[in-house]
């Protein structure tokens, strides 16, 4: 009891706050606080010199204060006195280091956490959440959350579109838009993300439909089809296609020879397409199978009762049933590919898309962060629009097929010929990614594919063994030690976010969500180059550090885990947490003691698929790396930069073959208990 009264106090927050502006920097250290000297670290603390901490921490001093003054008012009045206060402080240090270009060092987090705790305390007294002060910390820290990591970095990228330099040029993003070749690659990259769309999609339902109303003793290739997109960073699968159909390719020499075809056929629109298809369409089909899975077998059974035909039941009945999904498929598909650069890095030639121009402005020779904004905002626009038709075509309409009746039933048939015809399409998808990968790990054991393909071991004593501070080995590690950190993080703010949206009823719920899905829609390309922009100066510098590739890991992943948590929320009866709550069980207990364990192997899955793919991902943090904080994914693009393809495909097949072992055990893990469990219920 003791220990909440001192929680519950404002003065104990307050010097809680002044205790960090004396023991850390308030401004922020060129090179952390390890490797500065002591006179630097002086220079950095708030209380060396009159500044602007003193105004920042003094501020907190009016809490308390305000409190004591309006104590014989009630609790909701002085609750809001308080927050608005609080909120008052906030936004003048954010506002005031802004202005005065002031990079905001360590106790300036420990002074967040303090306002947190005092806009938690204020809230409380208001009756917000039924004063449950652990949902309004959650909330209030997935607010800020939010507003630092995607709303802020969004909104800096359309503010650098007017600046060139430091000087405001509000005509400046006019003229990059109206130079010709904006609406040549503005064409190019719609063309190719609607191709891949539509084509993506189309295959993901085709094996959908294979998976769920097809196969029998098959059925483990749904299995592979979902790990397959995870495993594989999407310019790996470039790279595949260029052994196979490049101008050194076996395939390409066959077409040549007995086709007629030119040895460049591939690059280009092409490319892109056959790459981007094979490396997404699994997207697709993870989406797609869910759905269909979910759509209940007596809709088809009154269907076939009514005497319609398979074609007519299809077609009239599943299809429109599927709609959702395909317009999510889309969505999911179109933006990735609208994201990648480094496939049509690869395989792009002289095609050029949004993407890898704005790649190129902040990579290439020169850097020209004005244009990189415009075509980022251009990629932003169009993935909204997407996101926004989607929305608009699925509107409100209801397609629940699920009651609350017991009566399972069984699927039916497909019309023969399209069961043919779909296990023919899948029985070549599948010959075509045998060869695929199987030319991946071949091509990385050969001396030069196309040339030489005498097999060799150069490419792996290259990478790996010239030490653990040569070679790929500095990459490798630092991507397990960034993927490590942020796999947890991305887990534990996706279930606070689901379980507040899901178990919570509040003003501004459907906002939060839309904010946190925001994540899916903003392009890694987009959110790579946002995150330079607002980090990379004064109030927040972080550009260069670790800590920059965590949190882009973390932000780009947590729909990931907020919808694993979601899906396993929707199972769990709202009851057991009211009867937790009922015990005089906190909210914070009931989330460790109840809805955790029951939620075990969603929240692994979710974990290990976004330690997965932030292991793999490029998009995003390309941008963010230095030569400190390389990661695997940046070490292989410059190799294929380098025109080392045999090292980077070495690499790649690397990755592969270590993130399939870590999904597959653990996917055993998780199967193994629920075997246990089973035997444990059938032997009570």
């Amino acid at each position: 009891m003791k220990k909440q009264q001192i929680f519950n106090s404002n003065m104990f927050w307050v010097a809680f706050a002044m205790l960090g502006f004396i023991l850390l920097p308030s401004i922020a250290l060129d090179y952390g606080i390890m490797e500065s000297t002591s006179d630097e670290i002086f220079d950095a603390m708030g209380w060396s010199a009159p500044n602007l901490s003193w105004a920042w921490f003094g501020g907190l001093l009016f809490i308390p204060l305000i409190s004591k003054i309006i104590a014989k008012q009630n609790e909701y009045r002085q609750g809001v006195f308080e927050f608005s206060v609080i909120v008052g402080i906030f936004l003048f240090v954010f506002i005031s280091a802004t202005i005065a270009k002031i990079s905001l060092g360590y106790s300036i987090f420990v002074l967040v956490l303090a306002l947190t705790a005092l806009a938690t305390n204020a809230l409380a007294k208001m009756k917000i959440m039924q004063s449950d002060k652990f949902v309004i910390a959650s909330l209030i820290s997935i607010v800020l959350l939010i507003f630092f990591f995607i709303v802020y970095p969004t909104v800096a990228i359309f503010i650098s579109m007017f600046y060139n330099g430091s000087e405001f040029v509000p005509t400046q993003a006019l003229k990059i838009i109206q130079q010709p070749y904006v609406l040549r690659i503005i064409t190019n990259s719609l063309s190719v993300a609607a191709t891949i769309g539509v084509l993506a999609t189309l295959f993901g339902l085709l094996f959908a439909l294979y998976t769920t109303r097809i196969a029998k003793r098959s059925a483990f290739i749904g299995k592979i089809f979902s790990i397959l997109p995870i495993v594989t960073p999407p310019f790996v699968v470039g790279l595949g296609v260029t052994l196979m159909l490049g101008r050194s390719g076996y395939v390409t020499e066959f077409l040549v020879e007995y086709l007629g075809f030119s040895s460049n056929w591939l690059y280009g629109f092409t490319g892109i397409v056959i790459a981007h298809t094979l490396a997404l369409t699994p997207m697709s089909f993870m989406i797609l199978e869910g759905a269909l899975k979910s759509i209940h077998p007596s809709i088809e059974e009154a269907s076939y009762t009514l005497r319609a035909n398979r074609y007519q039941t299809f077609f009239g009945i599943i299809f429109p049933l599927l709609k959702p999904a395909l317009a999510n498929s889309f969505l999911v598909v179109a933006i990735q590919s609208l994201a990648d650069f480094s496939t049509p890095l690869v395989l792009g030639g002289s095609f050029d898309v949004i993407s890898s121009q704005i790649y190129f402005y902040i990579a290439g020779s020169q850097l020209d962060y004005a244009s990189a904004s415009t075509l980022g905002t251009l990629l932003l626009i169009f993935s909204l629009s997407i996101f926004v038709i989607q929305y608009l075509w699925i509107g409100n309409r209801s397609y629940v097929t699920v009651s609350g009746k017991s009566y399972r039933g069984d699927v039916q048939e497909l019309p023969s010929t399209m069961r043919y015809f779909i296990t023919f399409m899948l029985g070549f998808w599948v010959l075509f990614n045998v060869v695929l990968y199987g030319s991946i790990f071949y091509g990385s054991f050969t001396v030069n594919w196309g040339v030489d393909y005498t097999l060799t071991l150069k490419n792996y004593i290259m990478l790996f063994g010239q030490g653990l501070d040569d070679g790929a080995w500095p990459s490798l590690i630092q991507t397990v030690l960034f993927s490590a950190a942020a796999a947890p993080i991305t887990a534990f703010f996706g279930l606070l976010i689901a379980y507040i949206t899901v178990r919570r009823d509040f003003k501004g719920k459907k906002t939060l969500e839309f904010l946190t899905l925001l994540c899916f829609a903003v392009p890694g390309t987009v959110a790579g180059v946002s995150y330079i922009l607002a980090f990379n100066d004064a109030p927040i510098y972080i550009t260069g550090t670790g800590l920059i590739i965590i949190l882009s890991m973390v932000m780009r992943n947590m729909p990931v885990g907020m919808r694993a948590a979601i899906a396993g929320l929707g199972q769990l009866d709202k009851s057991l947490d009211e009867a937790s709550l009922s015990l005089k069980g906190s909210t914070f207990k009931t989330i460790i003691f109840v809805v955790l364990p029951l939620l075990k192997p969603a929240l692994i899955s979710a974990l290990v698929t976004s330690f997965v793919r932030a292991m793999t991902t490029v998009s995003a943090i390309v941008f963010l790396v230095t030569a400190d904080t390389r990661v695997a994914t940046s070490y292989i693009l410059n190799r294929v930069e380098d025109g080392e393809y045999g090292i980077a495909i070495a690499y790649g097949s690397i990755l592969i073959v270590v993130m399939m072992a870590i999904i597959l055990f653990f996917d055993w893990l998780v199967g193994d208990t629920r075997i246990s469990r089973s035997k444990a219920k059938k032997m009570n």
